[in-house]
């Protein structure tokens, strides 16, 4: 399920449930391209192919968990710095330190607060939009500052 639409961040939903998706959705519709999937292997493939702006994951999933799913993005150098959310009925201390050492941004407890919801889905967003800005911003100096070195080691050879 894609909505086209290049001028909005894309959010990638992850939930085995039908019925927590149709929530999620809801609650970003009209913000955001939304992407779902609804297992594992197919939440990994979507994030590789379409690189979200985030992906909010549920971590009770048969086959493979959210645990795993999370631990496969992050390991992956194309996905790593995307920010994940945990959506999820395991609304205990461990499960949510397990999520957080397992890379997730954050960790929201069901049924769901739509207003906090939104609010966090924005922030991390906005915080991972603004980090690759920086970086790019960091590399294109560097290559700058690299070809500028490079120029200036020729202009020597000539003296």
């Amino acid at each position: 399920m894609d909505m086209p639409n290049n001028d909005k961040n894309r959010v990638l939903i992850v939930d085995d449930e039908p019925g927590n998706i149709k929530i999620l959705s809801n609650v970003l519709a009209g913000s955001y391209v939304m992407s779902v999937a609804t297992n594992g292997k197919q939440a990994l493939e979507i994030a590789r192919v379409q690189l979200p702006d985030i992906v909010l994951l549920d971590m009770v999933m048969p086959e493979m968990d959210g645990i795993d799913v999370c631990r496969a993005l992050k390991a992956n150098p194309d996905t790593a710095d995307i920010p994940v959310i945990f959506v999820t009925s395991m609304s205990d201390t461990i499960n949510e330190e397990r999520g957080l050492e397992a890379g997730a941004v954050d960790y929201i407890s069901k049924p769901i607060s739509p207003p906090i919801v939104k609010a966090r889905v924005k922030i991390h967003i906005q915080n991972y939009l603004s980090k690759r800005f920086l970086e790019n911003l960091l590399s294109s100096q560097t290559t700058n500052l690299d070809d500028a070195k490079e120029e200036a080691k020729s202009l020597l050879v000539f003296v």
